[in-house]
């Protein structure tokens, strides 16, 4: 009978009593399953490793490897088949294939990181959805903390799912870091993440405890409108800022990234219409919690450009939690809205070092996608905007939990925006170059009702000129403030005209001071020859009266 594998006992360096079975062979004509083959090596007491070498080798069968063991493979030798690998630790470059996604692999440990290309994933443009989502459930049902996406252009044809494996598995949460090799300001290729899609999302985070999501770039297919025509795009309205194409869902907005995408139990009142397309199957199917949902998730060091939203928090409108978010070191282009909080639970949430350069309608906004409910409590700090953006905030907040604003920055912004509220909220060190109103019009720069409402140490300007009004509409305090020229008080729902030859919207009575102007200046010369006829008048009578 001709051997199936050649086996080689090597002794460790170290240990001589410890040895590695190193399988390099395979005989085509014998038989093709190598599932006893591997087990009984595993078996064999003095093995604490087996290596796979220039093998495909095929396992239909399960493996069970003993605790402590390591699965060790040479370059370019994988396992195929259909089988499961249970237990082991797995030791492979980060960069090799290793697994058929037919495989089951259940180990106990891995050297480091798991690896998606372990799983086929390619990062050369070709869809790599499957084995990043297989990687992804791998790591999941097995407690493996970090998941490594190395450098590289990997296409996904559908989203990414991060959640717990439900009624099937204990793990009806999730723990789990995607970490890619990017920096959020990088100038040379790392992970991208390019969704070949426009109506869902590239990551979703599902009642996730402490998942993290670092280092990468993730590029959309959102176009924003009115780029080429800046009057249009700063006097844009948030429902108007669309591409007619990306989809635009108050529960199911194509985004980059959203946490807590889906309801958890059958039943729940959200219409199937507003559903994720194509993923009925993820909603009402987590947990017997209607509520409950994300905590402590961090997004760190992150390029997003060309979606509909950046970052969506609880679009679903059902589940509340998704508190102790922290978002950091992010860059934003081409998105409606970069950051958006969904219900009034999002507690602890702390947004900082966002930086934004264009195309972007709003920063940060509550209210606009989600729940129709009052906003939950974020602390915003550092933010840095070089133009091309409506408006930094839309923010309703009402009398349930306030938002903080530091050490905001910003050149050409179309105006502040909106922060109302019944408590306290302060907003501080920020300085913030409004985009001339020839370029933008004339916009009411800063909505905000509320006494309690305090804006402290701030500075607001029409860089480089004293004399440009700045709107401003509310009852807010401004402390220690200062505005580059005189201040207009904005009214609420004022009604805009445009006053056609000059381009710009302008209030009711600033029509009619405009339109009062340009009579005065039709009717001077005739008042000057008035008034020179009533002068010869006057010469000619006083002639007279000398004469006499």
């Amino acid at each position: 009978m001709k051997k199936i594998f050649s086996i080689l006992f090597l002794s460790a360096a170290m240990h001589c009593e410890a040895q590695v079975s190193v399988i390099s062979g395979l005989d085509r004509t014998s038989q093709s399953d190598a599932t006893s083959m591997l087990q009984n090596e595993f078996n064999k007491k003095d093995v604490t490793a087996v290596i796979i070498g220039k093998a495909m080798m095929e396992i239909n069968g399960t493996v069970k490897i003993p605790a402590g063991k390591t699965l060790r493979f040479d370059p370019g030798c994988r396992l195929t088949g259909n089988g499961t690998i249970e237990g082991g630790i797995i030791d492979a470059g980060y960069q090799q294939f290793i697994f058929d996604t037919t495989l089951t692999i259940n180990p106990e440990a891995v050297n480091g990181y798991f690896s998606v290309k372990w799983f086929g994933a390619k990062g050369n443009g070709s869809d790599d959805q499957a084995p990043i989502q297989k990687s992804i459930n791998t790591c999941i049902r097995n407690n493996i903390r970090t998941l490594f996406i190395p450098v590289g252009r990997y296409t996904i044809s559908k989203p990414l799912i991060v959640r717990g494996l439900g009624k099937d598995n204990a793990r009806n949460y999730c723990t789990l870091e995607v970490l890619g090799e990017s920096s959020f300001w990088d100038s040379n290729l790392g992970t991208e993440i390019n969704p070949s899609f426009t109506d869902g999302f590239a990551f979703g985070i599902h009642r996730g405890k402490g998942c993290k999501i670092r280092k990468m770039k993730i590029n959309g297919k959102f176009t924003p409108p009115f780029k080429n025509d800046k009057m249009k795009f700063y006097n844009s309205s948030f429902e108007d800022f669309k591409d007619g194409i990306c989809r635009d869902n108050r529960n199911s907005p194509y985004a980059a990234i959203v946490i807590d995408p889906f309801t958890n139990i059958p039943g729940n009142e959200l219409n199937v219409a507003n559903y994720y397309p194509g993923l009925d199957a993820y909603y009402g199917t987590n947990g017997n919690s209607r509520q409950s949902g994300s905590t402590g998730t961090e997004i760190e060091e992150i390029n997003i450009n060309g979606f509909v939203v950046g970052i969506c928090s609880s679009p679903n409108g059902i589940t509340r939690n998704a508190e102790i978010t922290l978002i950091n070191k992010i860059q934003f282009s081409n998105c409606k809205l970069a950051i958006s909080g969904g219900q009034d639970q999002e507690k602890a949430n702390v947004i900082s070092n966002i930086y934004c350069w264009g195309g972007t309608h709003t920063i940060f906004g509550t209210d606009l996608y989600g729940g129709k409910r009052m906003a939950g409590n974020w602390d915003i700090d550092h933010v840095n905007i070089a133009g091309g953006v409506v408006r930094f905030i839309y923010n309703d907040q009402h009398g349930y939990f306030s938002t903080s604003v530091n050490h905001v920055y910003a050149e050409s912004l179309g105006s502040w925006g909106m922060i109302n509220s019944e408590l306290a909220c302060e907003i501080a060190n920020c300085n913030v170059d409004f985009e001339y109103p020839e370029t933008a019009g004339t916009q009411t720069l800063i909505t905000s009702w509320g006494k309690n409402v305090v804006y402290r140490s701030c500075n607001f300007r029409y860089y480089g000129r004293k004399n440009t009004p700045l709107r401003i509409a509310g009852n807010a305090t401004f402390e220690r403030c200062y505005f580059s020229g005189p201040v207009e008080n904005g009214k609420k729902n004022e009604s805009l005209f445009v006053v056609p030859f000059l381009k710009l919207p302008v209030s009711g009575m600033q029509l009619l001071l405009v339109l009062g102007s340009i009579l005065l200046l039709m009717l001077i010369p005739q008042i000057r020859r008035l008034i020179k006829r009533n002068k010869g008048n006057h010469h000619n009578k006083q002639y007279i009266i000398l004469s006499e």
